[in-house]
């Protein structure tokens, strides 16, 4: 039986957990319809909001780009997608974009490539109809490919040169060899260079990666009738035809890697190192990569012992950051330290490696229930404008499509035991599993 179903999600629906009752996390009620083609539409109206925001989640990102010689075709899609479709022109979307007073924008990353919109609430339908159709008919006209291309060189020339760049895209390359996650977003130079001979391959990767079933539109904010919205949507997605894609080749390894490198670069102001320990991907491992967040934030947020220590104690950093990115596959968490002179002659890797094996640093019931209340909050605090909304939603649900990732992190982050956090960082959080790499200047 073909699956065509329209879910009605709110907010004070409540979650059986043993023992008690708890309430999703999300705070407006989700309208959502799964179409035959496997495509999903959510709908989220905002009573107070003035304006509709669109996300459109393609689940395509570098991650997919398996075919030697052709990285960065994920991007390089992105930019055809403003290029025009069968029906509406580049022009008619500048006009339809004034007219109702709206914006649009996209981002690639590895997993997934998303297209915002935000336009006054008059523009809905003209808006969906011209999403509509270049997801269904784009045109990749030749000499529009060969303007986007020469955009896309300028923008690789541009971010080859960024310090946390080289850094990157050297530890990637050492630490996920063999997986497409071992490049950057924007592909490998050669095949950069070589796009103005792809035409012909950027249609073939369109009309493989962009499918109903790996495609989810978001909607919300001031939308009066949300079900009109779904019905609208519904007749224009539902001639999308779903035909299977290829199954995927990849692989991804968990062993233990430490990778140790050296840049030097007269350019940069001051001494840098970036840090990073290869964890699971959400899909592999939901505890643990959720343990990896809280211990990231544990012992390396701004006003951590760790950094304090590093930063004001011993005088060796001057500014810090850290990442953990949401990410289908394994990745890592890194952290990235701007060194001071004092800095530059340190062990650091060793007295961090160190510092995590202390166990007067170890994370407690306390700290664990401190870093809960600070992912709440800073969430919650993202839920309030229509495009922060989708915004959210997209962070969370690129991973598997489902709309409802958002609910199930945090359902599952309150369910999280100091055990499996302990436990998480003795096999990740260790130095066999640590590599860095300096930039200095020569």
């Amino acid at each position: 039986m073909k699956k065509n179903t329209l879910t009605i999600l709110i907010f004070l629906i409540l979650i059986l957990i043993p023992g008690q009752l708890k309430p999703a996390f999300f705070p407006y009620l989700m309208y959502e319809k799964q179409l035959a083609n496997r495509m999903r539409i959510v709908v989220i109206p905002m009573k107070n909001a003035r304006y509709v925001s669109f996300a459109t989640m393609v689940m395509t990102g570098s991650r997919d780009e398996i075919d030697p010689g052709y990285s960065g075709y994920a991007h390089l899609l992105e930019h055809m997608m403003f290029r025009g479709s069968e029906n509406f022109s580049t022009d008619d979307r500048v006009r339809i974009m004034y007219r109702y007073g709206g914006d649009s924008n996209a981002y690639t990353g590895m997993d997934y490539t998303c297209y915002t919109v935000r336009c006054d609430p008059e523009g809905w339908k003209e808006i969906l109809h011209m999403e509509a159709d270049r997801l269904l008919r784009l045109s990749i006209k030749e000499d529009d490919f060969k303007a986007e291309t020469g955009a896309v060189i300028g923008e690789f020339g541009i971010s080859e040169k960024y310090p946390s760049s080289m850094m990157s895209n050297l530890l990637r390359a050492c630490m996920f060899k063999g997986h497409t996650y071992e490049y950057p977003v924007i592909g490998y130079r050669e095949d950069v260079m070589n796009m103005p001979s792809g035409h012909k391959y950027v249609r073939e990767f369109y009309e493989k990666n962009y499918r109903p079933d790996k495609t989810v539109m978001f909607i919300a904010g001031k939308i009066d009738k949300p079900g009109d919205v779904l019905t609208e949507a519904e007749s224009l997605f539902s001639e999308w035809i779903f035909k299977p894609g290829p199954v995927s080749s990849l692989t991804h390894s968990l062993k233990s890697v430490s990778c140790k490198d050296t840049l030097y670069n007269p350019a940069i102001p001051s001494p840098l190192i970036k840090i990073a320990w290869k964890i699971p991907g959400y899909e592999q491992d939901i505890k643990g990569h959720m343990s990896a967040a809280i211990l990231a934030e544990h012992y390396f947020s701004d006003s951590s012992p760790l950094i304090t220590k590093l930063r004001d104690d011993k005088k060796w950093i001057s500014r810090s950051s850290y990442s953990v990115p949401f990410t289908i596959d394994p990745f890592w968490i890194s952290l990235d330290l701007t060194l001071t002179e004092e800095g530059m002659n340190a062990r650091i890797p060793d007295f961090i490696n160190g510092f995590l094996q202390d166990s007067r640093y170890e994370i407690n019931e306390s700290d664990l229930r401190s870093v809960r209340d600070r992912y709440f909050y800073r969430t919650s605090l993202r839920l309030e404008s229509a495009a922060s909304v989708l915004g959210v939603l997209t962070d969370y649900s690129h991973v598997n499509g489902d709309p409802q990732e958002l609910n199930r992190f945090f359902l599952n982050l309150d369910r999280l035991e100091l055990y499996d956090i302990r436990d998480f960082k003795s096999k990740y959080l260790i130095k066999n599993n640590q590599s860095y790499i300096w930039m200095l200047k020569p």
